[in-house]
């Protein structure tokens, strides 16, 4: 058929809505291209870890020199928790006035919130995790605070693990793929956490 045509240039579980008409003409601005504006910078840290909401317990506060995932930490706690951690660092930054800048958050087990100087610059649940993030950042030091939270998973498996009684359902028959009684205390550990790499990629305006 004859008519207009749309690229979409999306990566590996990027998505997007588009929507046409043909009773209108719309008039907007023209949507901005990724095109880089210079070489990423590095947010590199050190990174301080807090575990801020879920259970069984809360870890206690970390630093790590190089970011990772929180199931790499020498904490056994962390292999059972399930909940919310708290990333934190600073980074310094050239003029950004009135700049485009992205942040990619890198491998993110499972959803981020993003602050930055104190202020949200939103959720990401689905990779690519990536957020435009130019408005909230000032020429030096600026605060990235990316508040992590994993699956049930490793939760689940430490409550059967310990005899923990859980299943509150009215369903009796609550089994697993096998037909068996549904038991998770043989459940490896889930990767959890901020496993990066952090960059910040300048855009052309």
């Amino acid at each position: 058929t004859s008519g207009s045509s749309i690229k979409l240039d999306l990566e590996a579980g990027a998505s997007c809505i588009v929507r046409t008409f043909t009773d209108r003409k719309i008039e907007a601005p023209p949507v901005p291209t990724d095109a880089s504006a210079g070489p990423p910078v590095a947010v590199n840290g050190p990174w301080t870890i807090e575990f801020v909401a879920g259970g069984p317990s809360l870890p206690s506060v970390n630093t790590m020199e190089i970011l990772a995932l929180w199931t790499t930490l020498k904490d056994e706690a962390v292999n059972d928790f399930s909940g919310t951690a708290r990333y934190r660092t600073k980074v310094e930054l050239p003029v950004v006035a009135g700049s485009r800048w992205r942040l990619d958050l890198g491998d993110v087990r499972e959803t981020a919130r993003v602050f930055i100087n104190g202020k949200p610059a939103g959720i990401s649940w689905v990779p690519p995790h990536r957020l435009e993030v130019g408005n909230l950042l000032k020429e030096g030091e600026n605060l990235i605070e990316i508040e992590v939270t994993n699956l049930a998973a490793n939760r689940i498996a430490d409550l059967d693990r310990r005899g923990v009684e859980w299943k509150r359902f009215h369903e009796i028959n609550f089994v697993g793929r096998s037909y068996k009684a549904f038991d998770a205390s043989a459940w490896p550990v889930i990767e959890s956490g901020l496993g990066g790499p952090v960059l910040l990629h300048p855009l052309v305006k």
